[in-house]
């Protein structure tokens, strides 16, 4: 390594992520790039996850204790601990492979106006297969794409970012049940160029008892996140079209899959009344309602009336408890 490297600082949260973990961390403690540090921040474990990180006996190696607040409680302690001039994050069941930090801190150190780098990744299963792969192809000031949905990856575990770009626009939300690594991007892409490595360097993992199985917690968190992402940026527009038709959309079809139909409908209502076009956009929903529903939806004033009441009201508690938006509260710890 050449002298005068840029140090990085990884940070892993963790919530009972044995045996996980141990995957995790020696895919870490693997890279070809040696100067960082790695933190793991056990959010309130009840397994062995402090006795495994003390044997592991790595000086770059640092562990934290906090009590059970979810994902990005833990990922805000471990960025205020650090002090490197690069932050890295990782789930703590996904893996990287040899050479992502090489890669992206040479992007780093080639483009100093450059605030955060990503990459293509494997998707893969609990037995390290690959079910697929992504690769996005977006670099500059993307903004518009991240609309779009969380192209750069469901995960944080894919990006290298700049101390300063914390230290300009803040944390990871706290409130967030979802997105809230989505929410930072456009943070980020709203202020800074984006690039990335062209390359797979990284395997994010799909289990079944993870997060991605919890469908209600998911539309929750999206119909949360589109009205307060709206909020944030005062989205209009086509902008805001294009928002409305990535979370609520994906949120209607989530309710379904939940079997919450009521749900379903005041979710469709509202993105029918941002977006009437997103019917055709997305392929005629795709969701199993009657005919009769499409037609009262369409023509009926009162429902369209409610519908865009619905949205100003999540709009307008923008911001606010994620119990004031939904109208009920949530478990306090989003588990990892």
């Amino acid at each position: 390594m050449k002298k005068g490297a840029l140090a990085v600082d990884i940070i892993i949260p963790t919530y009972n992520g044995l045996p996980w973990l141990e995957k995790t961390v020696r895919s870490v403690l693997d890279q070809t790039y040696k100067n960082f540090t790695l933190y793991i921040i056990d959010d309130g474990s009840t397994d062995k996850t402090a006795a495994y990180v003390k044997a592991l006996k790595d000086k770059r190696v640092r562990y934290l204790h906090k009590a059970n607040g979810g994902q990005s409680t833990a990922r805000n302690v471990g960025i205020k601990a650090s002090t490197s001039p690069l932050l890295a994050f990782l789930d703590s069941d996904d893996i990287w492979y040899p050479t992502k930090l090489e890669k992206q801190v040479a992007i780093m150190e080639k483009k100093p106006k450059v605030g955060m780098v990503y990459g293509h990744y494997y998707l893969i299963d609990e037995a390290d297969e690959i079910i697929t792969y992504l690769q996005i192809w977006k670099r500059g000031r993307i903004f518009d794409d991240l609309l779009n949905g969380n192209i750069i990856a469901g995960s944080a575990s894919m990006v290298l970012i700049r101390r300063e770009v914390f230290d300009t626009l803040g944390l990871f939300k706290e409130d967030f049940l979802i997105g809230e690594d989505w929410e930072m991007w456009l943070r980020i892409a709203n202020s800074y160029d984006i690039d990335f490595v062209p390359e797979i360097i990284a395997g994010l993992r799909h289990r079944h008892d993870g997060m991605q199985k919890n469908y209600k917690k998911m539309a929750d968190g999206l119909v949360y996140a589109y009205g307060y992402i709206v909020h944030e940026f005062r989205m209009k527009g086509w902008r805001k079209r294009r928002f409305a038709n990535a979370t609520l959309y994906t949120a209607t079809e989530l309710y379904m899959r939940a079997g919450f139909r009521t749900k379903a409908k005041i979710t469709l209502l509202k993105l029918f009344a941002q977006s009437p076009s997103a019917f055709f956009a997305n392929g005629g929903w795709k969701i199993h309602y009657s005919t009769s529903f499409f037609m009262k939806a369409i023509f009926s004033t009162k429902i369209v009336r409610y519908a865009t009441w619905q949205v100003r009201r999540t709009e307008r508690y923008a911001g606010r408890s994620i119990k004031a938006v939904l109208g009920h509260s949530t478990e306090p710890g989003a588990k990892q």
